[in-house]
């Protein structure tokens, strides 16, 4: 995990904004996002107002969004130099954030808290993906909103993601089996997708597994295949 953060240091410390470079990052309008995100930005809305949890929360994009609309946001991100970002531009957008320099893999989530989980691109730096989402199913309300995209094996990860561990899914994989018993509202394969939020990077394609469900409980006790 420190390979990790000392590569995201870098980044966040290079480039004034990595991620969301869009002037829209912060729109409550979800026709000036992608689908997916949109339709994310859609259904926080109508559930909301309550408790968000955004692990991995990179600049604080989503984070930020959700506390726009009134939610009490925990943002969760193992980069210090993200986290000063967070906060700087969450004060900018006039909102104030629950900023934790924790990593995914040990940040306490507590119990039967929170409204909403994101795990927006965070899922493919963890290699024992069951281990966070069992953490975050706990933490999570009957019915809560889970909001998660990763990496698929659909493609081949380019060489620019070696420098640290990435640990995609297969398509149908853990992630997805994870959720098997809980009522999905958006399922999606994006393959090779043309990428171009990585400042400095060669132009590449990523694949991703998107998805969005209501939590209805740890699934422990949940390991068929889909």
């Amino acid at each position: 995990m420190e390979s990790v953060r000392e590569f995201f240091d870098h980044q966040y410390r290079r480039h004034r904004r990595y991620w969301w470079r869009e002037d829209n990052r912060y729109s409550l309008d979800p026709r000036d996002h992608t689908a997916f995100n949109g339709q994310a930005l859609r259904l926080a809305a109508a559930r909301g107002p309550g408790r968000a949890l955004d692990v991995g929360a990179g600049e604080g994009a989503d984070s930020i969004r959700l506390a726009k609309l009134g939610y009490e946001v925990d943002a969760v991100e193992l980069s210090a130099v993200a986290c000063e970002k967070i906060e700087r531009f969450a004060h900018a957008e006039g909102v104030r954030l629950n900023v934790r320099n924790e990593s995914a893999h040990t940040a306490r989530l507590g119990q039967g808290r929170y409204d909403v989980v994101v795990l927006n691109g965070l899922l493919h730096y963890i290699d024992d993906k069951e281990d966070l989402l069992h953490r975050a199913s706990r933490a999570s309300i009957f019915g809560a909103l889970h909001v998660i995209s990763l990496f698929s094996t659909a493609t081949p990860l380019p060489y620019e993601h070696a420098a640290v561990g990435v640990f995609p899914d297969s398509e149908q994989g853990a992630v997805e089996r994870f959720y098997q018993g809980n009522r999905t509202l958006i399922r999606m394969y994006e393959r090779a997708k043309p990428e171009t939020s990585h400042p400095g990077f060669s132009e590449h394609v990523h694949s991703y597994i998107k998805l969005i469900a209501n939590h209805s409980g740890d699934q422990t006790c949940h390991p068929q295949p889909i």
